[in-house]
């Protein structure tokens, strides 16, 4: 029997328990949910009057600060100023190739002025008074103010090296002084002084032009910074200058730092090494400027002079000197415009210039010094063979057949000296073999194509590639190209006189003995006489040796060697120790990371075999120490049978003052060639009067360093025959 279902609420209530309440659950359920809202909106409601207190609080400080307060603040403001303050790091030292240190850094306090922290007003007071602490004349203190050479964003130094007594004054009286402060900065130290300053150079603070311009400044740099302004200072500046110091420092109004942020640690420039040996060095300096003393003794004007020193088998430049000369530290010290207008190319006489390097800067035609390049054209181009010779007469006509428009090429005696081999012509600087030379270069291959064509063309592609008519390269700026006159040289200068029939063939005789517009610099002579003695190859010379970075224990504890010496004191290699700083300090490189090797490039190949260079050099060792030789005179008593000389004398006509330039080119041992050197002075008489005696003087010292006994280093000065 199926059961039915029960309805639901229809079972009796009896039996249940006991008698509950009336209240419903849905009424209990209802007055919970109350009392959670009334809670809520009580935390709301508390969390609001928070809220409202904590924006009243904030809009009631905001009020004061920018209304009540106002004024304070800004003033507070006003007194804590931030300055983002670089610190130059040290620069990095100049050796030479035995760790003799040249340049270093001295620590100095300095007397700076900011500018932008005094009224314009205030600034003449304070000026005079600080005239009187410095004793220096307010007048002077305000031309360094105003130096234009300085950056107008940084704070100028008026004096270095002031006194712990001028440094106080400043300090205790701060008021007196708005503006000026006492900073301890770092200096250029050329413990040398004059001896290798321009090829030194010197350091400064980067010119807007140079921002601008400068290929080599154009990433990395900015208005203020310091760099290398000239010389090797300039050529490895990146390498030399490191990396600055950044710090944000906040200052009050009364100077007071209360808070720095360093941005950037510092990072000490590298070491550069050079080739320069500065023993040789001295030598040059001393025998140069002997030398320019006796030519102005003898009646010449010789206002300037140059000498280089190659190691022909490298390229390294040994020794390189300039005359007038200047002590860079002088520059790093600080000068004005004016004095430094003074110093530089700005004198109202050229050779008043003391910072222009003449071993690369002096464009001066070489004279018979040119006559090996000449004679290794001629060989190369097979107008002459090695054992081939030529008449010597006293003249030459031009072209040979005479007539209208021929022209007399003399030589520098009357006398016919017969028929002379290459050696011979250079030992006797014979000038009508080397007319004839040129003149066949000219008309042998200007056959073809008529004279005037492709014949000079074959002389100056030869010139070319023996270094001529374009910059050496050597790792120093503001070299000069030289002039190697063609065609198109004569078509791009007819506008101002030159060549005004077009190129003839007389220019190329002209050119076959060092004459005409033909245009060297002695580092162009020295690098083409170096090729004639390493094989042919031409070198693109180098200055720089080595990059190197010094450990911290060589940084702080410079291990030197003493060498006290009198000024003016003679020693053993001939040279004095008027320029000679009173302790010398030598690195131990070893003590050093090598970071990068400097080498000297191949430029060129002469195309000459070795019997062709073999017939030149057998000529140059005549010169010397042949019967005969233009500088034979020069080196009586030189030991050449212990340390064999080789060399050419040159001397060159001035069109524009009729006196002539001094030059002679030499290299030894003539065996195994370790030296090459040129020599040249300006308006001083025949290569053998003033050039020779002086390569004389620089090769008694070599000598010396090299151990040769018995070298005599009395100076010489002898008078030349009159040739070459």
């Amino acid at each position: 029997m199926s059961r039915k279902p029960r309805k639901i609420g229809t079972r009796p209530l009896k039996g249940r328990g006991k008698r509950r309440s009336n209240a419903s659950p849905s009424a209990a359920t209802a007055s919970s949910k109350t009392l959670g809202i009334d809670r809520l909106r009580l935390r709301l409601l508390v969390f609001g009057v928070l809220l409202v207190m904590i924006f009243v609080a904030l809009f009631s400080r905001l009020w004061f600060l920018q209304v009540l307060a106002g004024d304070q603040y800004q003033a507070l403001a006003r007194e804590n100023r931030v300055r983002r303050v670089e610190s130059e790091p040290p620069r990095g030292r100049i050796l030479d190739r035995n760790g003799i240190v040249l340049v270093d850094n001295r620590p100095t306090q300095s007397i700076t002025i900011d500018r932008h922290l005094i009224d314009d007003e205030e600034i003449p007071k304070v000026l005079r008074r600080l005239s009187k602490v410095l004793e220096v004349k307010a007048k002077e203190l305000r031309k360094r103010v105003n130096d234009g050479t300085v950056s107008p964003y940084k704070p100028v130094p008026v004096a270095n090296d002031v006194t712990e007594a001028e440094a106080t004054q400043i300090f205790s009286y701060k008021e007196r002084f708005p503006g000026v402060d006492v900073e301890e900065l770092q200096i250029r130290k050329y413990s040398y002084r004059e001896l290798l300053a321009q090829v030194l150079g010197y350091v400064g603070e980067i010119s807007q032009e140079e921002l601008e311009e400068s290929e080599q400044f154009s990433k990395g740099y900015k208005a203020g910074d310091i760099i290398g302004k000239a010389g090797i200072e300039r050529t490895y500046d990146s390498w030399l200058r490191g990396k600055a110091r950044i710090e944000d420092i906040v200052v009050n109004a009364n100077s007071q730092v209360v808070g720095n942020r360093i941005r950037q640690f510092e990072k000490p420039g590298n070491d550069l090494v050079l080739s320069a040996d500065i023993r040789v060095q001295e030598i040059v300096e001393r025998a140069l400027a002997d030398g320019i003393e006796a030519a102005r003794g003898g009646g010449y004007q010789a206002p300037d002079g140059g000498v280089v020193v190659l190691d022909p088998n490298t390229g390294d430049v040994i020794a390189m000197a300039s005359s007038p000369t200047y002590n860079p530290s002088v520059l790093a010290d600080g000068i004005t415009q004016k004095e430094f207008n003074r110093l530089g190319a700005r004198t109202p006489t050229p050779q008043d210039d003391a910072l222009t390097n003449r071993a690369m800067a002096s464009e001066q035609a070489p004279g018979s010094t040119f006559k090996p390049v000449t004679a290794g054209a001629a060989l190369a181009n097979g107008v002459i063979g090695a054992y081939d010779g030529l008449d010597c007469p006293g003249s030459r006509t031009y072209p040979p057949e005479g007539g209208p428009g021929s022209v007399v090429f003399p030589n520098w005696t009357s006398a016919s000296l017969g028929y002379v081999s290459i050696p011979k012509s250079l030992e006797i600087s014979c000038n009508t073999f080397y007319y004839e030379l040129g003149w066949q270069m000219e008309a042998r291959w200007g056959e073809a194509v008529g004279v005037g064509g492709d014949g000079s063309e074959r002389f100056q592609k030869y010139e070319r590639r023996a270094g001529f008519g374009e910059p050496t390269g050597v790792d120093l700026p503001f070299e000069q190209d030289g002039v190697v006159p063609d065609m198109d040289w004569c078509k791009a200068n007819s506008d101002i006189g030159y060549c005004p029939d077009g190129w003839l063939p007389g220019y190329t005789v002209n050119m076959s003995i060092g004459q005409g517009d033909l245009k060297v610099t002695p580092i162009q002579m020295a690098t083409s006489y170096a090729a004639l003695l390493n094989g042919g190859i031409v070198w693109e010379p180098r200055m720089g040796f080595e990059i190197r970075k010094p450990f911290p224990q060589d940084q702080d504890e410079l291990e030197a060697t003493q060498t006290r010496t009198k000024t003016d004191e003679r020693v053993d290699d001939g040279t004095t120790a008027a320029t000679r700083p009173a302790v010398t300090e030598q690195v131990d490189l070893s003590k050093s990371k090598l970071v990068k090797e400097i080498k000297s490039r191949k430029k060129s190949t002469l195309p000459l075999d070795e019997t062709q260079i073999g017939v030149i050099r057998e000529g140059l060792e005549l010169v010397v120490g042949g019967s005969s030789g233009t500088a034979a005179g020069s080196f009586a008593g030189f030991p050449l049978e212990q340390f064999p000389i080789a060399g050419k004398t040159g001397t060159a006509q001035r069109g524009e003052t009729g006196e002539n330039d001094s030059w002679f080119l030499s290299y030894g041992p003539a065996d195994d060639p370790g030296y090459v050197i040129a020599v040249y002075v300006e308006q001083a008489g025949h290569g053998g009067t003033t050039s020779a005696p002086i390569a004389r003087q620089i090769w008694e010292g070599i000598a010396a360093l090299e151990g040769v006994k018995g070298v005599d280093t009395t100076d010489v000065s002898l008078a030349s025959d009159g040739s070459g």
